[in-house]
């Protein structure tokens, strides 16, 4: 009975023309009969006014027959001619394509998102490990200024202090052979001795630690080597309260390597892990064949101690110039460090697992030929 000019205009029709028509009219097809039942179901109802389309959308049919998106309510009146239903409707086709343009724009960007986040993490992985690199480098250069300074005071000390020392060393010699065994001076002459050739110990380690020598490359049996080593500390050992447990494979391959500086290493290790065990222990020494990180055969040597251990924020620097834990004046520092040029010098590898309380195990890959060489036919004792 009533339609409106906004009416005309979303629906196309003239008033006139829709004017005491079903309003059916209006509708789609499809939606025509479950219309008639929610109006019927409303009509019944108590409820005077209700926005339709809550549970699903609701369409329009303009004359041309076209559909459209709408948003509608209805409200109904008693009066004493009827029930007047009345039917507010806005055409939402322009607000349906602008959400359905926003939801594209927001998948699109989502995934310009996404993609940019993935990039971001990948530069930022890469940064990562640049940095990474980076912090190698510098510790590398920081390194190798560290030797640098290390080769120059080297070079200072043994020219100031080999020459007086040796002088020192003749003189003792000397007067100790003058004097008798039962004299009791001859104990204050024995210690002087001693200090003075572990002082030159001391200058020839850093001139070690700082020269890279000549190597002399030749076929060594390490088993044989090993031995040797254990010899020359076994009274020491001893004395110290330390059982020695040897549990080296027989028949280990050749190695072509410098004899002088596997026996420096092989006594600077078993050194340290009887310097860890003042009141005594267990140290086992173990030799097998075993492989390197890309697979080629290799011997390993591990000395295990039952020791105080290395804690965990002195395990990585143990093997850096100058620094101990031992007391002041019963270390330099240096061992360690030498051992790990000397392995590298080899193609080799050196690792140290400790625990505090447990102990510390040094662990030594040295490469070996291929060419005899059946990794399959050894284990691990």
């Amino acid at each position: 009975i009533l339609f409106n000019q906004g009416a005309e205009h979303i629906f196309g029709y003239r008033s006139v023309e829709i004017l005491n028509e079903p309003l059916d009219r209006l509708l789609p097809v499809r939606y025509r009969e479950l219309h008639r039942e929610h109006i019927k179901n409303f009509g019944r109802g108590e409820i005077s006014s209700r926005k339709m389309g809550e549970r699903t959308e609701v369409y329009g049919r303009r004359k041309d027959g076209s559909e459209f998106p709408a948003e509608a309510s209805i409200s109904k009146l008693e009066t004493r001619a009827g029930v007047i239903y009345t039917a507010i409707v806005r055409d939402v086709t322009e607000r349906k394509k602008t959400e359905q343009q926003i939801v594209r724009l927001n998948a699109e960007l989502e995934r310009r998102v996404e993609e940019r986040t993935a990039e971001l993490q990948q530069a930022l992985a890469a940064l990562r490990a640049r940095n990474e690199e980076i912090k190698a480098m510098t510790q590398q250069l920081w390194q190798t200024a560290k030797l640098a300074t290390v080769g120059e005071l080297a070079a200072s000390i043994a020219h100031e202090l080999n020459n007086p020392l040796a002088t020192v060393s003749l003189r003792i010699e000397s007067v100790l052979s003058q004097t008798a065994a039962d004299d009791p001076r001859r104990r204050s002459l024995e210690i002087i001795d001693q200090e003075a050739e572990r002082m030159s110990n001391l200058v020839a380690n850093l001139l070690q630690f700082s020269r890279r020598g000549q190597q002399r490359i030749s076929s060594v049996d390490i088993s044989e080597e090993l031995n040797k080593s254990l010899e020359l500390i076994h009274y020491h050992l001893r004395n110290r309260h330390i059982t020695l447990v040897p549990q080296i494979q027989p028949n280990l391959p050749i190695l072509h390597a410098d004899r002088q500086q596997l026996r420096q290493i092989f006594l600077n290790v078993l050194t340290n892990a009887s310097d860890a065990m003042p009141q005594g222990g267990q140290l086992t020494l173990r030799a097998y064949l075993d492989r390197m990180a890309d697979g080629k055969p290799a011997i390993a040597i591990e000395f295990e101690d039952t020791g105080i251990g290395i804690p965990p924020e002195n395990l990585e620097k143990v093997m850096e110039p100058f620094f101990t834990t031992k007391e002041e004046g019963k270390g330099t520092g240096l061992g360690l460090a030498i051992c790990r040029r000397a392995v590298q010098e080899h193609a080799g590898s050196i690792c140290i697992r400790s625990q505090v309380g447990v102990g510390t195990t040094v662990r030594v890959l040295l490469p070996v030929g291929t060419e005899t060489t059946n990794v399959d036919h050894f284990r691990k004792p």
